[in-house]
């Protein structure tokens, strides 16, 4: 695999898992309740409880796509730029 080919596949990682970040921050935004309904079906959790887990998982997420996606990319930019 070329430097070129693992630059595009970590750039187009990246803009995957930010839409999937955008789109849960839109729904827990938009439609709180709707998602808490959802989820109360398969976990029985408090609704502060799950507000405050899944902001939490929010974080944990978009620490880990900039860890594992962003940091390389930009480490392979500088590097072979």
């Amino acid at each position: 695999m070329s430097i070129e080919n693992l630059l595009a596949v970590l750039g187009w990682c990246m803009v995957i898992n930010f839409g999937v970040l955008l789109l849960w921050f839109v729904f827990m935004t938009l439609f709180p309740k709707l998602t808490y309904r959802t989820q109360q079906i398969v976990v029985d959790i408090s609704e502060p409880d799950f507000r405050l887990l899944m902001y939490r998982m929010m974080g944990q997420f978009k620490l880990a796509v900039i860890i594992l996606n962003v940091s390389p990319y930009l480490a392979l930019r500088i590097v072979f730029q």
